[in-house]
């Protein structure tokens, strides 16, 4: 047997390859509870839960704080915590990770436990930001686990710089054109929507709108709603019994094919391997 690969490390194609990080594993939770009440954890790894709905609780050593929509927990490696949803559960996405990556950060005081909660999200666009690391699947290259791993970093300093830089107040109407982008761009996915009129329904000229949005969400409005139609196809291939290619018609997809090599790109499988490997 060959050495085992050390730290900062991946074993591919026999080789040792250093890597800065990757993400191990992502997803939603609706009405979840959170941890065990009663419990502390110790996580082996780094992780992320941001609130999108519902309220709780985190507690550690240092710090007993209430949770709502908005707030993102950092946990890091070997910290003892404990936080859980109230009465009714929660909506949240979570995010496990590792890496030397982040363990510089953490050796800098950019990532810190005594940090450990930030508060005051808007939930509509950081749901979108983080949702970049739930739909699909991992990237199969050690490049591609770096780009993952740098890019997740970077969103998680976006958004403690966000939590603690004072802002000017904003008018209702500048603050509603990202969440009108935003239900436009996920509704009516079998339907072609003309981005240049979304733009100018929230009175902005488009490459305008394009550049704000990108600045925003992180991703281009034609790339989320790509998103958002590879999201429902992959619903309802979980949990309907439509075919391929009803599915591919009732997400905006050009044909079957599209679609099976849309979602194959992102998951590695086709839609019909993950039916039947019941996702």
């Amino acid at each position: 047997m060959g050495r085992a690969p050390g730290p900062g490390h991946a074993a591919v194609d026999g080789a040792s390859v250093p890597r800065l990080g990757q993400v191990l594993v992502a997803g939603r939770i609706h009405g979840g509870s959170g941890l065990p009440a009663g419990t502390t954890r110790r996580h082996p790894t780094w992780g992320l839960t941001f609130v999108a709905a519902g309220t709780g609780r985190y507690r550690d050593a240092s710090h007993d704080e209430p949770m709502g929509p908005g707030t993102l927990v950092l946990v890091h490696p070997g910290h003892p915590h404990w936080y859980g949803a109230d009465r009714g559960g929660w909506d949240e996405l979570f995010v496990v990770f590792d890496g030397p990556v982040f363990e510089l950060a953490r050796r800098r005081g950019a990532l810190s436990p005594e940090r450990p909660l930030v508060h005051g999200l808007p939930v509509t666009r950081w749901s979108h930001r983080l949702a970049r690391f739930v739909e699909g699947g991992r990237p199969a290259t050690v490049e591609g686990r770096d780009g993952e791993a740098v890019a997740l970093l970077s969103t998680l300093l976006e958004a403690i710089e966000y939590a603690v830089t004072p802002r000017r107040p904003r008018p209702a109407d500048e603050m509603g054109w990202l969440d009108h982008s935003l239900v436009r761009l996920g509704s009516d996915l079998g339907e072609t929507l003309d981005l240049r009129a979304v733009a100018a329904e929230v009175g902005m000229a488009y490459e305008t709108w394009r550049r704000r949005f990108r600045a925003e969400t992180g991703v281009s409005p034609y790339a989320l709603r790509a998103a958002r139609r590879l999201e429902a196809a992959t619903e309802l291939l979980a949990h309907t019994g439509l075919g391929v290619r009803d599915i591919a018609a009732a997400t905006g997809f050009s044909d079957e094919r599209h679609l099976i090599r849309r979602f194959r790109e992102r998951t590695g499988a086709t839609p019909s391997a993950f039916r039947d490997g019941g996702g």
